[in-house]
């Protein structure tokens, strides 16, 4: 048992710490400056997409959060006077968690073991996955946008093959340099046997019924995670609901909201796996994570994460003291689990590769080497710090196609690269991390609108819908999603300390899926659309976060609140949070801090964001 106990304390504060940390970090960007996509001028007179960041105030974000607070404490004391007016045996704080029904509603099946039932059937969440689903069809036609940019290219690849065109693959061309795009495009092209070649709605609809699956698949998992909280999960699936980045993707077709169904689905199924033991729930995972990499191949980031999992799942089985052939029946189980996941991935990638060669007669190209999309993540690129900006197609060409050569190229401009940010680290490097990080996660709309914003459309776009994408709408919504961003990161923030030692280090997953997607996306290719999914990720937390908030300040001087004992676990926390705020006090003096977190394109940058250059 104090191997066990010891695993754990070590996984769980290595964990939260870590996302302690990122969370603070992105916490700080978002009171002190926002980004958007604005315009830039060249130098012939032209204009072209530029990431700005303007200043922000941390004293309105503060003020949200104490009108949030005090919201959260008014409804918590009002929860707990009905709870104890109903005489329900439950308490609302007990050692700083939430405390359990008592014996005999347990035994007898009472109130509790009702509405346990009721909320276990989770009814109200599929009613709203249809109400979301809705809206998804209706902003679809609303809008009837034609595919833009990278998509536009995936799709119309997927049209030409149906009219039996696979010049793609032909030397220079798209899926020769891209071939991990081909998944994607089989997608498409099967797809349009269902909906046709002339239509773009229909993997647009498509998506709307991804997003659904998704809130419906987060809003599970928190009810797996935190089985006590009967209500949590309906208040997960409205805050997703009014965060709307994620929704405008529903127009996008390049296989993020499907990707990211599935990769969910088999998450969930693995949590359900650990909680009951069920063999049922390996080959629909297996299944779903297969299919995600082949959509998506930065699907793999939910895979590792699953894995280290169940990894631990394996190391706390083999240290309980228990001697008998169970514990080895659930270590191998959980071993084979893994080891068919990711077969799973190999098999589903070998197959698409094998269907895409049979329709198109041509062997699968090696494409651009992997390394030189690290290679451009660590470089300047015109939209914001490492974005996309043709190298790694570059040295390519220059290679003459060459894997090999241009894999040696890519390695020695990463040595370049290393060397000259470790030689002058706060200029080169914490400089360019700080403003790629700014790019990724500090647009509180996540480039939704940008995606959205000189798309051609089949329709006459609505007034009030122009100006929810490109006019005075879309600043008024920007400005409201950017503190809805300040809540998300403060929010997670309370959940990771008031439930520092939940002993249930499974419901971390979110977490250390998010983590996962930053720190990849801290060396890969930066965007935003990148990264949204793993921002979703993590808002279950920020509403656990907030409910447990609410409790704690509903239940602050309460008749039956037991005295707040200041043991050292007490002292040290307090030390360390005012630790904290000193330490950022005195960096935000410092030229550092405007350089990395307090970012400002000055003026101009200001009048593009609120609309004021006319």
């Amino acid at each position: 048992m104090k191997k066990q106990r010891f695993l754990y304390q070590l996984a769980n504060s290595v964990i939260r710490t870590l996302a302690a940390s990122v969370v603070f970090v992105l916490f700080l960007h978002s009171i002190f400056s926002t980004s958007f996509v604005g315009r830039a001028v060249r130098e012939d007179g032209g204009t072209y997409g530029r990431t700005m960041n303007i200043p922000d105030s941390p004293w309105k974000h503060l003020l949200v959060f104490v009108l949030v607070s005090l919201l959260c404490a008014v409804i918590g004391r009002i929860c707990r006077r009905r709870q104890e007016g109903q005489g329900s045996g439950m308490t609302w704080l007990k050692h700083g968690r939430a405390g359990t029904v008592s014996a005999g509603q347990e035994s007898h099946g009472g109130t509790d073991g009702r509405m346990e039932m009721e909320y276990g059937k989770g009814t109200s969440l599929y009613w709203l996955s249809l109400v979301l689903f809705g809206m998804g069809i209706l902003w679809i036609a609303l809008t009837q946008m034609r595919p833009g940019s990278d998509p536009a290219k995936v799709y119309a690849i997927a049209l030409e093959w149906r009219a039996g065109d696979f010049s793609a693959f032909e030397e220079g061309n798209y899926l020769f340099c891209y071939p991990f795009q081909a998944g994607i495009v089989l997608f498409y092209y099967l797809l349009t046997f269902l909906y046709g070649t002339k239509s773009y709605i229909g993997p647009q609809v498509v998506n709307a019924a991804a997003l659904a699956v998704i809130y419906l698949l987060l809003s599970l998992m928190a009810r797996s995670f935190w089985k006590k909280e009967r209500r949590l999960p309906v208040l997960v699936y409205v805050a997703l609901m009014c965060w709307t980045p994620l929704f405008f993707f529903v127009t996008y077709v390049y296989g993020i909201l499907p990707g990211m169904a599935c990769s969910l689905g088999m998450v969930y199924l693995a949590v359900r796996y650990v909680e009951t033991r069920k063999y049922r729930y390996m080959v629909p995972a297996a299944l779903c994570i297969g299919i995600a990499t082949v959509l998506k191949m930065n699907c793999l980031i939910y895979l590792v994460a699953a894995t280290c999992f169940m990894v631990y799942d394996m190391a706390d089985t083999l240290l309980q003291n228990k001697e008998n052939r169970d514990k080895w029946k659930k270590c191998i189980s959980s071993a084979a689990f893994v080891a068919l996941m990711w077969f799973s991935v190999w098999g589903c990638g070998r197959l698409s590769q094998a269907w895409v060669e049979h329709l198109s007669g041509y062997d699968m190209p090696e494409g651009e080497v992997m390394i030189s999309w690290v290679v451009m993540g660590l470089q300047e690129a015109p939209k914001g710090p490492g974005d996309y900006n043709g190298y790694n197609g570059d040295v390519f060409v220059r290679n003459n196609y060459d894997t090999k050569l241009a894999t040696e190229q890519s390695f020695a401009d990463l040595r370049k690269i290393i060397k000259r940010m470790t030689e002058n680290p706060l200029d080169e490097g914490v400089t360019f991390f700080a403003r790629k990080t700014a790019y990724q996660w500090n647009d509180p709309t996540f480039i939704s609108m940008e995606r959205m914003r000189g798309r051609k459309s089949a329709v006459e776009i609505a007034a009030p819908v122009r100006s929810l994408i490109e006019g005075k709408g879309s600043v008024a919504l920007s400005v409201w999603l950017n503190y809805v961003q300040t809540l998300v990161w403060s929010g997670i923030l309370l959940y990771l300390f008031l439930n520092w030692n939940s002993r249930n280090l499974y419901e971390l997953m979110g977490i250390v899926i998010f983590l996962g997607g930053y720190l990849f996306h801290m060396v890969w290719e930066a965007s935003a659309s990148y990264t949204i999914p793993y921002f979703a990720v993590i808002i279950p937390y920020a509403v656990k976060g907030f409910y447990d908030w609410a409790k704690t300040l509903g239940a602050a001087g309460g008749k039956r609140t037991a005295k707040l004992r200041f043991d050292k676990k007490v002292a040290v926390c307090a030390v360390g949070v005012a630790a904290v705020l000193v330490l950022t006090f005195c960096f935000t003096r410092t030229n550092l801090f405007h350089r990395t977190i307090a970012l400002n394109d000055g003026a101009e940058a200001v009048g593009q964001y609120y609309h004021r250059n006319g």
